[in-house]
């Protein structure tokens, strides 16, 4: 494992060296062709700065033309490129590549009309091949347009369809298939053989199928008993829903609140009102009740 992570770093130094040379390829095109930026008194640097070129001038006609050192920094670009590996991204795509790709290529090639504008489309041209370039290489090496992430074949055809009957909960998905995202339905046809949702903290459990699960229930009448862990998030959606949906009710159906840690906020009752006793049994356990909870060592 030493030995190939050694050899990728070497690798990756010959590639930052052919393409830092491409780079400084441009950078002496630039100064060649454009005698403006040529310093009137030379001093020591410049002077062998130009006898160099000319040396390279005269053995390899490097500049005989303005694109000759152009094609060679475009070589030695490419093999840079074809040589790193890049991060995988699935945004890109053949089309932003040839986009990028002519430009760089009208831009890197513009004849000389003026020096500045030369120099700006230069720089320009180059940085759009170098990220054409770098970005062809991860399509390639990455072989991205083969689904290297396995979604084509884990994605399958879902329900599209929505079911519905007296009873049914209906919730809307999304899902990728067939390289594109659909619309689609759970459907809950029948909520009366129980549903469990599970799923960690913050997934979402209560935004996608608790919440829909009581509105919709409120909205086809359901007599509801909701357990508000988080009082009162749940309760605020159900009364809410309720009030919106009074008319699928009976009348005289009301919302009522259970709260033992705050009876403030709680409806009350009278376990031994007259009314809930239909003879002296009812009486008789409610108060036995009452008592075993005053004294609990009758218990």
């Amino acid at each position: 494992m030493s030995q190939q992570e050694d050899d990728l770093r070497a690798l990756a130094k010959i590639m930052d060296f052919l393409r830092a040379t491409s780079i400084v390829l441009v950078i002496i095109n630039i100064y060649w062709f454009c005698p403006e930026l040529h310093p009137t008194n030379p001093d020591g640097f410049f002077t062998v700065v130009d006898k160099v070129l000319n040396g390279f001038d005269r053995s390899c006609h490097l500049f005989r033309s303005q694109y000759t050192s152009k094609w060679f920094a475009l070589l030695l670009l490419a093999l840079s490129c074809f040589g790193t590996r890049g991060v995988k991204n699935e945004d890109i795509t053949w089309r932003t590549i040839w986009i990028f790709l002519g430009i760089g290529v009208v831009l890197y090639f513009m004849p000389k009309f003026h020096y500045t504008l030369y120099i700006m489309c230069s720089a320009a041209g180059f940085i759009c091949l170098l990220m054409a370039g770098n970005w062809m290489s991860r399509l390639l090496k990455n072989n991205l347009m083969n689904d290297v992430f396995n979604n084509e074949n884990e994605s399958f055809q879902q329900e599209t369809r929505k079911i519905k009957n007296e009873y049914s909960i209906n919730l809307p998905t999304r899902f990728y298939y067939k390289k594109k995202w659909n619309d689609g339905w759970i459907n809950v046809v029948n909520p009366f053989r129980a549903t469990i949702v599970l799923g960690t903290p913050g997934s979402g459990k209560s935004y996608a199928v608790v919440n829909n699960f009581l509105k919709q229930q409120i909205e086809k009448g359901f007599a509801l008993y909701c357990y508000d862990f988080k009082f009162a998030d749940l309760s605020t959606i159900v009364y809410n829903h309720f009030l919106k949906n009074k008319d699928k009710y009976p009348k005289g159906a009301k919302f009522y609140v259970i709260n033992f840690d705050d009876p403030r906020r709680s409806h009350r009752c009278n376990p031994i009102a007259p009314a809930f006793m239909t003879d002296i049994a009812d009486a008789y356990e409610s108060a036995y009740t009452i008592m075993l909870n005053l004294n609990k060592t009758w218990v």
